[in-house]
């Protein structure tokens, strides 16, 4: 038996609809109609919608987020990785996600737009060119955050490693901006231009990775001096850099390696 008010199916002896709670027993309670039909397909739609809008209003409100977090690191980015909350940190792992793909996204971009042979096709495949690269930087990024953290508990600094890695995406928003531009540009083939932009936003996160260790320490509490904190993370970093590098560079090695073997 189906109720007529709200179609749900009761047993046939029921007096009470168990959906609505409607008195059942009418002429048309126990009668299947196409409207009941359309009425519990159009309750599961509307009931599946709420679940789609929602995830369509969380990223515009993530995005929102992360163009204030954006224009406020324009405006000032000392003053705003200073004043980095909880709620910042989402819109920090933006950035570093951004900066730690688009940078080998430019190079692939480039080599892409190298000429080749009208009768062959040189192979550049994404996940060696951009997947790997871009895991790579960021396991860089996240030692790089954990070595400054640890400076900051020498300069009797207490913040988390989220707080550290907050303030970094702050300062990285610039480089990673002059990187954007690089890669369009690059599309462009507009490749002087793009090489500038880049040669910038490597230059700018030079001056970040440097600030980060100044935006640690607002005002003197002890413990160990700024200046040294720099020197320590310069060292640690400089011989984290030379095993990235060497790795990298074998790695390129290769692949320009078979590019030459698909040229030849």
């Amino acid at each position: 038996m189906y109720c007529s008010n709200c179609g749900a199916s009761n047993e046939e002896n029921s007096k009470f609809c168990g959906g609505c709670g409607s008195q059942l027993g009418g002429s048309h309670s126990n009668e299947t109609t196409p409207q009941q039909v359309t009425q519990q397909m159009t309750a599961a739609t509307a009931s599946a919608e709420p679940s789609n809008n929602e995830y369509i209003e969380k990223g515009k409100l993530i995005s929102k987020n992360f163009f204030s977090f954006a224009i406020q690191a324009f405006k000032g980015p000392m003053a705003a990785s200073h004043n980095v909350t909880d709620s910042d940190k989402v819109n920090g792992i933006i950035a570093h996600i951004l900066f730690a793909f688009l940078l080998p996204f430019f190079s692939y971009v480039t080599v892409k737009n190298i000429p080749t042979n009208e009768f062959y096709e040189i192979p550049i495949p994404f996940g060696s060119f951009v997947i790997q690269p871009f895991l790579y930087i960021l396991i860089f990024m996240a030692v790089f955050v954990a070595v400054n953290t640890g400076v900051a508990k020498l300069m009797r600094v207490n913040l988390s490693f989220m707080n550290v890695m907050t303030r970094l995406g702050v300062l990285m928003v610039i480089p990673t901006a002059a990187f954007v531009i690089a890669v369009l540009f690059a599309v462009l083939s507009a490749n002087v231009i793009s090489l500038l932009f880049f040669f910038i936003g490597t230059s700018l996160f030079t001056v970040s990775s440097t600030s980060l260790v100044f935006s640690l320490k607002q005002k003197s509490t002890g413990g160990l001096d700024v200046y040294y904190g720099l020197i320590i993370t310069t060292v640690l970093m400089a011989i984290f850099y030379a095993i990235v590098i060497a790795v990298v560079v074998e790695k390129f090695a290769d692949q320009m390696s078979n590019l030459m073997l698909w040229g030849l």
